[in-house]
């Protein structure tokens, strides 16, 4: 695949919950990958930009594939916290409601180029809107996706259902029925003038649950530090490094996808370490086992979304590889260091 970002892109890495959709519906990912000359499983997709006509295509198609017009919007509605990774903790780690919503009208092109997200107030509302194009091709489904996936995440951050946001959408409703239009009833408009949500006033300065207005910057601050750490006179290096803890953080790190990110031949980057006296996968193995050091003594994040940032797919690989880092488990590595475990850790052990 092409890995040159297009002119009109967005992340990729939206497209991954369309699997379990189309495994739903008896359909696999490799249909969607083949037709569209995307990676063969959606672990390939982190950190890719796709040309924004093929992302919304792609969308339009796996509607059309499985024959349901109306799944997608319970997809993305149910979407588990932290699946959009950027966006998510952009708004749950948000002092209140307002500046969670600010956030993701400030850090948009973070996920595309193609369209705007914008917060405004007026004297009921709170109103976040966007603009997806419909000039690179259909949008009905994509634009369910994000609709669906901002709904959920808005009433996540209020911590109850009964807030009464009303959403409306430029788009006709879909043939089938979903459970997310079942939960908003009357409240889920379509056929009208704006794709947004609004949301009542009162509700703007709610803190969301899980609020740590610093947590994007201490993850930011931890991934420089990695960097920093493994810095190297050679410039060369300092780009594979950067690549290695780019790829990391997108959970998904191979030598051929991080050559592709720097401009590098595979070869070279080997060449390149070898001369320091390394490999690929010991220093990406380094990198990775000094990113879990520093995530589960110097930030707040769960021991499963540590995990989940580090590429481990599994909780249970993830703390079998603690242990032979260190010696102990995710938990009393933390317990060591300057934070507490927190609620959702005691499982991982």
């Amino acid at each position: 695949m092409n890995s040159e970002p297009a002119r009109e892109w967005a992340q990729a890495e939206q497209c991954k919950y369309l699997e379990p959709f189309l495994a739903a519906h008896g359909h696999d990912w490799s249909e969607i990958a083949d037709k569209f000359n995307l990676p063969d499983t959606v672990e390939g997709l982190a950190g890719r930009k796709l040309d924004m006509g093929t992302l919304l295509t792609v969308f339009e198609h796996s509607a059309t594939l499985t024959g349901d017009d109306a799944g997608i919007l319970d997809i993305y509605y149910e979407l588990p916290d932290g699946a959009m990774p950027i966006f998510d903790y952009l708004a749950f780690c948000a002092p209140s409601l307002r500046e969670a919503l600010k956030n993701w009208e400030r850090y948009i092109s973070v996920q595309t180029n193609s369209y705007w997200m914008r917060f405004e107030e007026t004297e009921d509302y709170g109103i976040v809107s966007w603009d997806i194009p419909d000039r690179l091709g259909p949008r009905t489904q994509n634009l369910f996706a994000k609709t669906a996936w901002a709904a959920g995440r808005i009433e996540r951050m209020i911590a109850k259902t009964s807030a009464k946001l009303v959403i409306e959408m430029t788009v006709a409703p879909p043939v089938q029925r979903s459970r997310f239009q079942e939960t908003f009833g009357n409240r889920v408009r379509f056929g009208r003038q704006h794709d947004r949500i609004l949301i009542p006033s009162q509700f703007l300065d709610t803190v969301p649950p899980r609020s740590e207005p610093n947590l994007l910057y201490i993850v930011a601050t931890a991934a420089n530090a990695e960097i920093e750490a493994y810095r190297q006179p050679d410039a060369e290096i300092t780009k594979i490094i950067t690549g290695i803890v780019s790829r990391i953080e997108n959970g998904f790190c191979s030598l051929d996808q991080v050559a592709t990110d720097i401009g590098m031949s595979p070869r070279t980057i080997q060449r390149h370490l070898e001369n320091e006296g390394t490999s690929f996968r010991t220093l990406a193995d380094n990198i990775r086992k000094s990113m879990a050091r520093r995530y589960l003594q110097e930030t707040p994040l769960t021991i499963k979304e540590i995990a989940y940032i580090l590429g481990f797919t599994e909780l249970s690989s993830f703390s079998r590889a603690v242990k032979s880092w260190f010696g102990c488990s995710p938990s009393a590595l933390r317990n060591n260091g300057r934070l507490k475990p927190a609620k959702a850790d005691e499982a991982a052990n």
